[in-house]
C-alpha cells in the first residue's frame, strides 16, 4: 500500500508547485520543497516494496512483462522528475522565498509519470491479477 502514499504525495507537490508559481509566496516555497522531499522517500520505498513483491513472483506471464518493464520505467522516470524539481527548487527558489517555474514543471512530470506508472500498476494488479495470491 506504500505505492497510493507515493502516488498523493507526488500529486500534492505538483499542486503545491502550481499554486506556488502564481502566488509566490514564502509559504508555498516551504510546502513545496518539502513535499518533493517527501516524494522523494516515498518514491524510494515505492520502489523497495516492488523489487521485494515482484521478487515473491514464481513467474511473470508473458502479456504482463513489457506492461512490468514499462511501470518500472515510468516509476524511475517518476523519482528522477521529483529529484529534480528538489534540486530546482533548492538551487533557484527556496532561497528567494518563491517556486521555480522550472522546478514546478519538473513536479507536473513527475505527476504525468506518476499517474502512467499508477494506471499499469492498477492494470497489473485488478486485470491480471499479479502479485495477489488466489
Amino acid at each position: 500500500m506504500v505505492v497510493h502514499f507515493t502516488i498523493a504525495v507526488a500529486y500534492l507537490a505538483g499542486a503545491a508547485g502550481l499554486a506556488g508559481a502564481v502566488r509566490q509566496t514564502p509559504f508555498w516555497s516551504r510546502a513545496f520543497l518539502y513535499l518533493l522531499l517527501l516524494g522523494i522517500l516515498a518514491t524510494a520505498s515505492a520502489a523497495v516494496a516492488g523489487v521485494v513483491s515482484e521478487s515473491y513472483l514464481s513467474r511473470i506471464p508473458e502479456q504482463v512483462a513489457p506492461m512490468l518493464h514499462t511501470h518500472k520505467e515510468d516509476g524511475l522516470w517518476t523519482g528522477v522528475f521529483q529529484v529534480m524539481a528538489a534540486a530546482l527548487q533548492l538551487a533557484r527558489g527556496t532561497r528567494r522565498g518563491r517556486v521555480s517555474w522550472a522546478a514546478a514543471a519538473a513536479a507536473i512530470l513527475a505527476c504525468v509519470f506518476v499517474t502512467l506508472a499508477g494506471h499499469l500498476g492498477g492494470t497489473m494488479v485488478y486485470q491480471y491479477g499479479l502479485g495477489v495470491k488466489a
